[in-house]
């Protein structure tokens, strides 16, 4: 072999030493890192655990250590489940955003539905309804018109036997009754008498 072919291999073999020796010294320092990081973890766990027995203690709480590992295993196990659950938690809190402006402007809109409905007195209608005496009328009237049905002996009468009936004073007011009644739900004759 030749004395270039020679040194050219002795350079490849320090190159690929550089590599690995590069290699091992990132390894070592990732090594170190990650002592270091378990060191303080370790600290840091200590200092949350002793905290936490502190504040269990001032709260009477008993417990039992031996269920932690068991705890801490369905934890590990669940990593997945409680990783799509923050997903879920980060999506409704991003649709609360979004759809906030929309519940504030339906607010705006029901809020002015409703002055309108106001001034054009629908509201007025309904505060009448309530009142008792429209209440108790109603409920008159509704059970009238269920119990009674049309009978062809009691309702083919005679032009004349109609004519006598508006004879009494009562068939003669609560003929005058309906008749305001109905012009008073009619929007032309309203107010007429």
């Amino acid at each position: 072999m030749s004395e270039n072919n020679i040194q050219e291999q002795i350079d490849q073999i320090n190159r690929k030493l550089d590599l690995i020796l590069e290699s091992v010294e990132q390894q070592k320092r990732n090594r170190e890192e990650f002592d270091d990081l378990v060191s303080d973890l370790s600290i840091v766990a200590k200092d949350a655990f002793h905290h936490t027995v502190v504040m269990l203690d001032k709260s009477q709480v008993d417990f039992d250590h031996s269920g932690i590992p068991m705890l801490l295993i369905k934890i590990l196990q669940n990593i997945d489940t409680f990783y799509e659950m923050l997903e879920m938690i980060e999506s409704a809190k991003d649709f609360m955003k979004d759809i906030s402006p929309v519940l504030h402007q339906m607010g705006l809109d029901a809020v002015n539905k409703m002055n309108e409905f106001d001034q054009k007195g629908y509201f007025d209608i309904v505060r009448n309804l309530t009142q008792p005496d429209i209440i108790a009328a109603l409920s008159r009237t509704s059970k009238a018109l269920a119990e009674t049905t049309m009978d062809d002996r009691l309702d083919n009468k005679s032009l004349f036997a109609i004519l006598k009936q508006l004879n009494s004073p009562d068939v003669r007011k609560s003929l005058s009754y309906t008749l305001r009644l109905v012009q008073a739900m009619n929007p032309h004759h309203a107010g007429t008498k």
